[in-house]
């Protein structure tokens, strides 16, 4: 019998819906933590730690209720290489490099070098996961996506200063958070992509606060009912986001969700536009715009995907 043709991709609209809120919701932290460095006199980098740390502590309790069966039985039967590299990846070292970069520059640079992570996770996925390396027409399209979100960030004239070193921070951030990642396709299928989420929040959190130690006093001396709110804001927004994207990752393939992580790096460029003082809405942040959601729905309508492009059935 001749063998059937290749499957096309169908991606399904809950696909869509959940990249779109998980984009929405962490294009608002950009300009939320900024504004929060000024607006609770969040000073040093160690304050700036603290405030990490209790946010993803918090938001790893917010996921603990909804993860299902054993915790502890899930965690002791997950791969202990795997789970650690989960850890540290996805939360304390992605964001002790992204906080540092996100006090020393813009947040739109931030934004941008968000898209970054893409091609940290094409890169990894083969050498870790051993998966086949993606199509020619990928590359083409995540190049199409870089130049329209550099297209949307550069303004000229603007002061440049501390750029390379933020960009340096934001680069090492996504490299952590892409090997996190791709280990969490060895995690997930043992413990689940909730419980792998919750002990990643919580443990990383507290190893930020563990390593922002001397700073705590400082912190909170100045804490008030503003910053409890702006923290638990921002919980939700990592707890939300993360239970969602860990959910993608779990069931997609890395390649598949390269090209639509690029929607997170458009929404904090238009929400950083929108919210944070100075920065305004420019014409090149329209074309940008329109350059990436094209390459966007380019690469969801490719033909004959390559099977590790598919859904992987659990």
């Amino acid at each position: 019998m001749p063998k059937p043709a290749p499957l096309p991709l169908r991606l399904p609209p809950a696909f869509y819906l959940q990249v779109l809120i998980c984009a929405a919701l962490w294009g608002s932290a950009f300009p939320v933590i900024k504004n929060s460095y000024t607006e609770l006199q969040i000073t040093s980098y160690g304050e700036q730690l603290v405030f990490a740390g209790t946010r993803f502590l918090l938001a790893g309790l917010m996921v603990l209720p909804f993860c299902r069966g054993k915790v502890l039985t899930k965690l002791k039967q997950a791969p202990r290489g795997p789970l650690i590299a989960l850890v540290l990846g996805q939360t304390y070292f992605q964001y002790i490099f992204f906080y540092y970069g996100l006090s020393v520059s813009a947040g739109t640079l931030a934004a941008l070098l968000v898209g970054a992570g893409s091609f940290w996770w094409m890169l990894l996925a083969p050498l870790i996961l051993k998966t086949p390396p993606p199509r020619p027409l990928h590359w083409v399209l995540l190049a199409c996506c870089s130049a329209g979100i550099a297209c949307a960030v550069y303004e000229p004239g603007t002061d440049m200063k501390n750029a390379s070193l933020g960009a340096a921070a934001f680069l090492a951030a996504t490299f952590s958070g892409a090997v996190a990642a791709t280990f969490l396709k060895k995690v997930a299928p043992i413990s689940g992509s909730r419980t792998a989420t919750s002990f990643s929040l919580c443990t990383g959190g507290l190893l930020l606060l563990l390593t922002a130690l001397p700073s705590w006093s400082s912190y909170f001396a100045h804490f008030n009912w503003v910053t409890l709110l702006v923290t638990i804001y921002l919980a939700l927004v990592s707890a939300t986001a993360f239970t969602l994207w860990n959910r993608l990752i779990e069931h997609y393939s890395v390649n598949v969700l390269a090209s639509f992580r690029f929607l997170i790096p458009l929404m904090g460029i238009l929400e950083s536009t929108l919210f944070i003082p100075g920065e305004t809405l420019r014409p090149g942040l329209i074309i940008g715009a329109v350059v990436v959601l094209g390459s966007l729905v380019i690469s969801s309508r490719i033909k004959e995907a390559p099977i590790e492009a598919r859904l992987i059935r659990p």
